[in-house]
């Protein structure tokens, strides 16, 4: 049975316990819980200098004995989405947009490197606080973004192909070889690994966490990757649903099951053999399919989403 959101305890909650100062700055409360911080800070996004603040955070916060900070940068999504949308309708019917791939995949890498500079302007801070051998740093993105690969998804969130769904994380931890993780994981596994890292083991976490520490899939190549759930509700798109997840997909070994519970229809693809998921080989009598189904019916129960399914 999912916990009761105020009921839950968060990974700044288990912070606060090892004796960390818990601090961050987002857009706004849907975030992140505001529990377990001492500092919650809110930026304007129209005004924001993200490397004056968020260095002046550091050096402000580089005072206490142990801190956590959670930064959110935002200036890709802020300008991608204001041009798009002032240069072209949100109808699914603009066809303008998606024919245009290689403008669109331009003006996305034009926002990379003001990214790249707030990166360095953080890291140079770090080290000039000599927090350099003391810091674990982690960056992670939440989700990718469409420049018109599937038509009716101009930015995210309506569909749940990889260009969307797949993230990148990063974890910089002193004294630390650099090694890879190539086994598909989770961003749910980021909060066990964070807390492993402070020293609670899972089963000293008071939840029922769904997660699992990367640690296990660094220290051991041959482990399996793991399985994953995702689900959205478009703000625009074929069939928008804001309020309520309405698209639903597992992944796993690079094959992937779809669910779209608005039209209530199916998709499966071999991602090896079609990485751009351009070939529905959807076979409602595949054993495969049936195996997947039951895991997808697994994670709706388990979170107790309703759907229009009926098996």
């Amino acid at each position: 049975m999912p916990v009761k959101k105020d009921k839950i305890k968060t990974i700044t909650e288990y912070l606060q316990d090892a004796g960390f100062y818990t601090s961050c700055d987002v857009i706004d409360d849907s975030i992140i819980p505001r529990q377990g911080f001492n500092e919650f800070n809110i930026f304007d996004e129209k005004t924001v200098d993200f490397k004056k603040r968020h260095t002046s955070l550091i050096k402000k916060l580089s005072e206490q004995k142990k801190f956590f900070l959670y930064l959110h940068y935002t200036e890709p999504h802020k300008h991608l989405v204001d041009v798009v949308i002032q240069k072209y309708k949100q109808e699914t019917t603009d066809d303008d947009y998606f024919q245009k791939i290689e403008e669109n995949e331009r003006r996305y890498n034009s926002y990379l490197p003001a990214c790249d500079e707030y990166i360095s302007a953080i890291l140079q801070t770090i080290d000039e606080c000599n927090l350099t051998e003391k810091t674990i740093i982690i960056l992670h993105s939440d989700h990718g973004t469409s420049i018109g690969e599937k038509k009716g998804e101009k930015f995210y969130g309506v569909f749940v192909y990889d260009y969307t769904i797949k993230t990148f994380c990063m974890l910089k931890i002193p004294g630390e070889q650099p090694r890879e993780i190539n086994k598909q994981c989770r961003t749910i596994d980021l909060f066990p690994t964070i807390t492993e890292m402070v020293g609670f083991s899972i089963e000293q976490l008071s939840q029922n966490i769904q997660g699992d520490s990367l640690f296990s899939l660094i220290e051991n190549p041959l482990e399996k990757e793991r399985e994953v759930f995702v689900e959205t509700g478009g703000l625009y798109g074929p069939w928008p649903s804001p309020k309520k997840h309405n698209v639903f997909c597992i992944r796993l070994f690079d094959k992937k099951l779809i669910y779209n519970d608005t039209p209530q229809t199916w998709e499966f693809y071999d991602l090896k053999k079609d990485p751009d998921e351009l070939n529905n080989i959807y076979d409602e009598n595949s054993n495969e399919i049936k195996q997947l189904k039951d895991r997808l019916t697994y994670y709706l129960n388990a979170n107790e989403i309703s759907t229009n399914l009926k098996f």
